[in-house]
């Protein structure tokens, strides 16, 4: 079963309300997470996607990706400035939000200015990290159902 652009088009219908409800479930916990700054989230997520890279996450469970003791190879640090130029955030207000994230233990700063994620956010921010699973969860299962539809069509 093919899972592409054209077969979410295809079952748009289907899937985009579910996307739509669970989109606003999901957003209502990263804004609570977040003290109602999703500036800070996207910025935690930019430094996040560079501290636990894709290919380094790929063959972990999620209890193991949970777990705070995970060994964490720092593959591609950035700087303030590479967060300000990849979210459109003034570079200022990036400088006043990485030091919140510091402040709350989500981030640390090496010697040179790069950035990085505790292992300490994994395990505070586990409520977004299950309100994105569910919300993974709800796309799938209604892409699947309608998919299961068409067949017996």
């Amino acid at each position: 079963m093919p899972f592409n652009y054209q077969q979410l088009t295809t079952h748009f219908g289907h899937i985009y309300p579910a996307h739509v409800e669970e989109l606003c479930e999901l957003l209502i916990v990263l804004r609570k997470q977040f003290f109602g700054d999703l500036d800070l989230m996207l910025i935690l997520a930019i430094i996040g996607s560079r501290t636990l890279p894709a290919r380094q996450s790929t063959a972990m469970s999620y209890e193991e990706f949970m777990h705070p003791d995970k060994e964490v190879v720092q593959l591609q640090p950035i700087n303030i400035q590479s967060v300000a130029e990849c979210s459109g955030i003034a570079r200022e207000t990036v400088r006043r939000k990485v030091l919140k994230l510091e402040t709350l233990g989500l981030v640390v700063r090496d010697e040179s200015g790069m950035l990085s994620v505790t292992a300490k956010a994994a395990t505070n921010l586990s409520a977004s990290t299950e309100a994105s699973l569910q919300y993974l969860s709800a796309l799938g299962e209604s892409y699947l159902a309608a998919h299961r539809n068409t067949e017996h069509e």
